[in-house]
């Protein structure tokens, strides 16, 4: 809208009441047009609605070895892999069937979600494909279905320097493997892993927590070791966890008398096989948790030691080798020049089950993709007699607590103190925002610069251990108000008014049965400056935060993970309260004016639940899933974002990144850019 003119409200109305070129004539919708100079000359499929979202409902199960439900199992869910920058969208509990369903809106370029759970025996970093509509997804079990995971084998850290022992011995026990690398000599039935133990062994190694920071004394020499010394003769198994490795490791142990450890690698006479693959079903190899085998009975004064040729298995021959090295318990042993570095394995003793937890970190440790959590490879030591273990100088493993009793583990729960409040989720992602912007002269077109307000969202929602949001936290920068017009901006909740409590930063509007939170009561008086003419001042963005609890929380699933219904109106220049605009397909209050609906270039029709679209289905409103960089006064969006029009006309289905800065994707000349 023009920034220079100001009209008496009635000149305003029937100025637009009359408007029209030849640009903005109806056009059938056909064949898409190839690089359009204007918006108008697109041709926009019916229904689409110009969010740059995905609204995806997943419905997930877990099941632990034995096919029972992985019941209040910790889940979260990124963009990405998170220690490659993937951004935190959802964390929440199974119920007690191992179930929870999670409705939210992701964006559209995002081609996977990466879930994680604190379930043993599920692999890391499984990939969920975005697509709209309901999800079913199963995961573990005795039988498991194949997921996709990430499976990253190039960290950086290059060939180890030390190779020194290449040759396993079969502990005089006829040993042999499948293609998986699953050896033979399994034992029936497995082990049973307690939900007890598994919250422990979270609690003490939580994935992609550096152990170094979190528990450094773990890999102090002075504090404790990191062998089993037996005091008599003792039958001995090992039972397999789980891993959190992209490599797929082989693991064996070396033992010794007491009284004579090796000074080094290469004065370790055997190495012995225990898993020639290291790996979970359907996640490079095909182990469970609780695979056991028995080693045998090992005498007395024996000292058993284990250790890992990182990536030693080859998948495509099922041979074993070197793989990228051999990692020890004796650190000395390790390539890293950094003493500090040296320390591969931690080792934990659980008093309850008198079993013997350890922890490989499999990446060089100097290498930048080492995350330090030491829990490539988790496995367990049991013996007969339980006594047989000499127990000085062995860490305890670290009980789980539930300070607020709510069921969810201090080390899951944001607010560890609090019994209404677990898990933090976002929209579009921590410490993210979207953005939605607008014209403003519905229900006449405008000149599709798309920045006569420019809003930046971003939304935080507190649930309970049910899963229930608790608390709303709405962020929203102000960024460009280019209209002439003085607007109002508001969000419509998922929430009925009279359900919430304790809002600050904003105005709980009257008239409404659902929430219509007021956030700017009026932009121009907050933002002098338009922001969009380069040659003009710049007036600084503007930052308002909402929140408020819900007296009865709600499912989150119903709530849903979303931008809900923002909207603004005008408050000069012959608009009223009645005269919303919406993002389309999103429905008026009840405070919207009905008669405007149909009129001017608008073709609202109820009946068809189709709203704030034009004749040539544009909109008055786009939103992104990341902060839009808007167009510079005057500026049609098509001639700065130039794979707008692709995706716009193909509904979406091309250049869901249109809005990104990619090579070829901009103009920008016609980009607005703070002076």
């Amino acid at each position: 809208m023009n920034k220079k003119l100001i009209f008496l409200s009635f000149i305003y109305l029937s100025f637009m009441a009359c408007k029209k070129d030849a640009n903005q004539s109806e056009t059938p919708i056909n064949t898409p047009v190839e690089n359009p100079k204007s918006i108008f000359e697109m041709r926009v499929p019916s229904g689409f609605n110009f969010q740059n979202n995905v609204p995806i409902s997943l419905n997930l199960t877990l099941l632990n070895a034995q096919d029972k439900p992985g019941k209040n199992v910790f889940v979260t869910l990124h963009s990405g892999l998170p220690a490659e920058g993937g951004i935190l969208l959802f964390t929440g509990k199974l119920d007690v069937n191992g179930k929870i369903s999670i409705n939210m809106e992701v964006p559209g370029y995002i081609k996977d979600l990466v879930l994680n759970s604190s379930l043993l025996g599920i692999p890391e970093d499984i990939l969920i494909p975005v697509q709209a509509g309901v999800k079913n997804l199963f995961v573990g079990g005795s039988n498991p279905q194949w997921v996709k995971t990430i499976e990253d084998f190039n960290f950086g850290s290059g060939p180890f320097l030390q190779k020194s022992v290449s040759k396993y011995s079969q502990n005089a026990l006829p040993l042999g493997w499948n293609s998986n690398g699953v050896p033979n000599n399994l034992v029936n039935p497995r082990d049973v892993v307690s939900n007890d133990l598994i919250n422990n062994i979270w609690a003490t190694l939580p994935s992609r927590v550096s152990v170094a920071i979190n528990r450094p004394e773990l890999l102090n020499d002075n504090i404790t070791k990191r062998t089993i010394t037996l005091t008599q003769a003792a039958d001995v198994w090992i039972t397999f966890l789980t891993e959190g490795a992209g490599y797929r490791n082989t693991l064996f142990y070396y033992k010794y008398p007491s009284n004579n450890p090796p000074s080094t690698a290469a004065a370790i006479d055997s190495l012995y096989l225990v898993f020639p693959n290291a790996s979970l079903n359907n996640s490079g190899g095909g182990l469970l948790t609780g695979d056991k085998v028995f080693l045998g009975r090992i005498g007395a004064d024996t000292t058993i030691a284990f250790g890992i040729a990182a990536n030693g298995f080859n998948a495509s021959n099922a041979t074993l080798g070197a793989g990228f090295g051999f990692l020890y318990a004796h650190k000395n042993f390790n390539p890293e020049p950094d003493p500090s570095l040296k320390q591969h394995m931690v080792l934990l003793r659980d008093p309850a089950t008198s079993r013997f937890i350890f922890g490989f970190e499999d990446i060089l440790r100097t290498s930048s993709g080492c995350d330090h959590d030491f829990n490539d490879v988790l496995f367990y030591t049991t013996t007969a007699p339980a006594t047989a273990v000499k127990i000085d100088s062995i860490a305890l493993l670290t009980p789980a607590t539930d300070a607020d009793g709510d069921g969810v583990n201090d080390a899951d729960d944001a607010y560890p103190n609090d019994p209404a409040r677990a898990f933090n989720n976002y929209y579009p992602g921590l410490n993210q925002y979207a953005t939605v912007a607008y014209e403003d002269l519905w229900p006449y077109y405008g000149d599709y610069d798309l920045n006569d307000v420019v809003m930046d969202i971003n939304y935080q929602l507190v649930s309970n251990a049910q899963n229930q949001v608790k608390d709303v936290i709405g962020s929203y920068v102000l960024r460009a108000s280019g209209g002439q017009i003085e607007h109002a901006f508001a969000v419509e909740f998922p929430a009925n008014a009279s359900n919430i409590n304790s809002l600050s930063g904003g105005i709980l509007e009257n008239g409404h049965t659902l929430a219509v939170v007021k956030v700017f009561e009026n932009i121009r008086s907050v933002q002098a400056r338009w922001n969009t003419i380069p040659s003009e001042p710049y007036a600084d963005t503007v930052f308002r935060q909402i929140r408020f609890s819900l007296t009865n929380p709600i499912a989150l699933n119903t709530f849903g993970i979303e931008a809900y219904n923002p909207f603004i109106w005008g408050t000069s220049i012959g608009n009223n309260r009645g005269m919303e605009i919406h993002l389309p397909g999103k429905k008026p209050t009840a405070l919207a004016n009905a008669s405007y609906f149909g009129t001017g270039d608008d073709r609202t029709n109820i009946g068809l639940n189709q709203y704030y679209v034009s004749k040539n289905n544009l909109p008055w409103a786009i939103l992104t899933p990341q902060r839009f960089d808007y167009p510079i006064e005057k500026a049609d969006i098509v001639t700065a974002h130039l794979k707008f029009a692709a995706w716009a006309q193909s509904g979406g289905a091309l250049f869901s990144d249109w809005h990104q800065n990619k090579s070829g994707y901009r103009n920008n000349a016609n980009i607005y850019v703070k002076p």
